[in-house]
């Protein structure tokens, strides 16, 4: 082998956890009083916007970038009436514990609740980012790496941010090329800038049908994460080589 295709989101940056969960967490750690159901109909909305409209600035932060999602979803349950002013000011009062801070309308407390996600979501992915940095700083200097990821036009800034930019020689932003996984097109043109044969590049990623499954059928290996998946019939899958975490690839590669 000579080359590696390897995703980011969820497979760098959360080692396997899909980011619904993780974004989920933040509104549990908010006590906001919303439905799983309601949260994913949100979620869903937002990533489907994000990947028509250009709200990302390419200078966005991962924390800027997670401040602008949630901030859109929250948008979008308000929208939806299944938040309201009323709700959201009852929810500071208690999350805040009686200190509540100054904050004048709707806007301001969407604002709030978006930066107290987006922390607890840039925290996470800092840590697990530089869990994962040696594993990949020791591959990207044993094999030429190129990363492909169905992003928002910023994944360079944030690879800049969290020290990995100098690992990969090739960063695909789906938004900066015009194209999205599972479309095989997106992993062609990661072939194309390795140089190499398909057979001789492994493609590793979280979800099977996105990362595994078009590389495959152009003929690269694959390395399947096996986190948790957005669509919990993945779980019943069956392909090998599959790790649980990015650790494990020392044993593969």
């Amino acid at each position: 082998m000579k080359g590696i295709i390897i995703d980011y989101g969820a497979t760098i940056d959360s080692n396997g956890k899909h980011w619904s969960e993780v974004i989920w967490e933040g509104y549990c750690l908010c006590s906001l009083p919303v439905t799983k159901e309601q949260f994913r109909e949100a979620y869903i909305y937002t990533e489907r916007f994000l990947a028509f409209t250009p709200a990302i600035q390419p200078e966005y932060n991962f924390y800027e970038l997670m401040q602008a999602r949630v901030g859109i979803q929250l948008t979008f349950l308000l929208q939806q009436g299944a938040l309201s002013e009323d709700i959201l000011k009852t929810t500071l009062r208690v999350f805040s514990e009686g200190e509540m801070p100054i904050l004048e309308g709707l806007e301001d407390l969407t604002s709030h609740f978006a930066d107290v996600i987006a922390g607890h979501c840039y925290d996470y992915a800092r840590r697990c980012t530089m869990e994962a940095a040696p594993i990949i700083e020791h591959f990207c200097e044993k094999y030429d790496c190129a990363l492909v990821s169905n992003f928002y036009g910023n994944l360079s800034a944030v690879l800049q941010d969290f020290g990995l930019i100098r690992c990969f020689r090739h960063v695909i932003d789906s938004a900066l090329v015009g194209v999205r996984k599972p479309d095989p097109a997106i992993f062609r043109l990661a072939i194309d800038k390795l140089g190499f044969p398909p057979e001789e590049i492994y493609a590793i990623g979280d979800n099977f049908r996105k990362d595994i499954a078009p590389a495959i059928e152009l003929g690269c290996k694959g390395i399947w994460i096996k986190g948790s998946s957005w669509n919990p019939k993945d779980k019943d899958i069956d392909y090998e080589p599959s790790v649980s975490s990015l650790l494990q690839l020392y044993d593969i590669l």
